[in-house]
């Protein structure tokens, strides 16, 4: 009785140390990770928030001189209006514009110094846009890893795995091996196209599901980088699909065109198409042209190509 005794008296202290906190337990894996994408949502939403601030920024310093140009334009606008009002006014409104128009004209001075010529204001433009340009690649990147993150955080979780195990030695290989299946279908598009939607449903799916594998990895500029020309080749392969389904589809709408009105928008509409499908094969055939060894990993030292790490 005495050892069942104690036996009983060490289970109840040691249920009630471990309801009181006492008892030092380890985070089940599940609690990890669901940690880890906690952090990973916040992390996302602090660099989301510095991308928007730092385009903001560089595309505030881009069209100040548009915003000087506008501005000298207001204020000899303003000083015609006060220097006419003054003339034509009673005293009292007469010496208000004439205090208007002298501010107008220390502001206009100040402007006009700080204007730029028509080539700046061009090139202030070009600078705009390679703004947006510079911080969308990110940007688009960041909110796709949260979306992911927010919407299916075991997907995400296993995506920072693979990216804090392997490095990027797995996208480098799906992007070879989705490279490859862009090249044989285009390859097979010279034969015939019959089946070119059903070959491009398969494309537009391996793209998506090395999307939802490498979404941490793509978070990084280096591994888009990499990544960009293989993608592109993809998607634009798929949008040939698409577009070939519709002048396809313009040959039903010729057939039963009932006037001359409706056949030339049935036959513009299959030319627009036809011209569509051309250019996105054209540019998926230009990405895919480019060296192989661009895909392959870097190698430094004796370091093996599944070697963990970024590009």
């Amino acid at each position: 009785m005495r050892e069942v005794f104690d036996f009983s008296a060490l289970r109840a202290l040691a249920l009630a140390m471990l309801a009181l906190g006492l008892w030092p337990a380890a985070p089940a894996r599940g609690q990890a990770a669901t940690g880890d994408v906690a952090a990973a949502i916040a992390r996302l939403r602090s660099r989301l928030a510095d991308n928007s601030a730092q385009e903001q920024h560089c595309l505030a310093g881009a069209t100040q001189p548009v915003w000087t140009a506008a501005l000298a334009t207001d204020l000899k606008a303003l000083q015609d209006r006060a220097n006419q009002a003054a003339a034509e006014g009673a005293a009292a409104e007469a010496q208000r514009w004439k205090e208007l128009a002298r501010k107008a004209e220390i502001l206009q001075a100040r402007a006009t110094v700080s204007a730029r010529s028509g080539t700046e204001l061009f090139q202030s433009q070009e600078i705009g846009l390679g703004c947006l340009d510079r911080f969308a690649g990110e940007r688009e990147a960041l909110r796709a890893s949260l979306e992911v993150a927010v919407a299916d955080p075991t997907a995400y979780g296993d995506s920072l795995r693979q990216a804090r195990e392997h490095g990027t030695a797995g996208l480098r290989q799906d992007l070879v091996r989705l490279r490859e299946q862009s090249r044989a279908l285009s390859a097979q598009w010279k034969q015939t196209r019959d089946d070119a939607t059903a070959g491009a449903q398969g494309l537009k799916a391996d793209l998506d599901a090395l999307r939802g594998r490498h979404t941490v990895a793509l978070e990084s500029e280096p591994a888009r980088g990499l990544a960009d020309p293989v993608l592109r080749a993809a998607e634009a392969l798929a949008a040939a699909a698409e577009a070939w389904e519709r002048e396809r589809a313009t040959v039903a709408r010729l057939a039963a065109a009932r006037d001359d009105a409706e056949r030339r928008r049935a036959a513009g509409d299959r030319e627009e198409a036809a011209r569509q499908a051309r250019d996105y094969w054209t540019t998926a055939e230009r990405l895919l042209a480019r060296p192989v060894s661009v895909f392959e990993p870097t190698r430094t030292g004796t370091a093996s190509p599944g070697a963990g790490g970024t590009p």
